[in-house]
């Protein structure tokens, strides 16, 4: 079976982020990707689904266009799913985010959004550095900065 990633996929964000949120991560993104940083067959592959995503998620007419394509490829493809058993609970009924359920002992606090939905700030840590990096620099992560700057091994801010 091949399975096709959507433009929120490969962008890394919720489907009901915002477009400030959007172009930040596509920026990060790209950065991370860019011929002149990697030059590798990877890289270039990645850099070429980033710049189709953005091209479609940076404009607002687009973007509904491609929502509404989604949710129809949705709805088409309901019925055609088995039915779940009741104790395969989807992540939204589990508390978590696209992520899944976190792994390892928690530690710190728990985020309450995103695809890290459930986990806390210590387990994120263990598994995506990237992501707590972002998260200081947003204004959602405002209430964590000093938790993740101690992750981080950085020194705290002064106020």
């Amino acid at each position: 079976m091949i399975r096709v990633r959507s433009h929120y996929q490969i962008l890394q964000v919720d489907p009901a982020a915002d477009a400030e949120i959007i172009n930040l991560v596509y920026r990060r993104l790209a950065q991370r990707y860019h011929p002149d940083r990697d030059a590798s067959p990877v890289a270039q592959t990645k850099m070429v689904e980033l710049n189709e995503a953005w091209d479609v998620l940076k404009e607002r007419t687009r973007r509904a266009a491609y929502d509404a394509e989604l949710s129809q490829r949705r709805d088409r493809r309901a019925s055609d799913r088995p039915a779940r058993r009741a104790d395969e609970g989807s992540f939204r009924e589990t508390g978590y985010g696209e992520a899944g359920e976190p792994p390892g002992q928690p530690e710190g606090s728990v985020l309450d959004f995103g695809r890290y939905r459930g986990w806390t700030l210590g387990q994120i840590a263990r598994q995506d550095r990237d992501f707590l990096e972002w998260l200081e620099r947003m204004p959602a992560g405002r209430t964590y900065h000093d938790e993740i700057a101690k992750l981080l091994g950085r020194p705290r801010r002064a106020r």
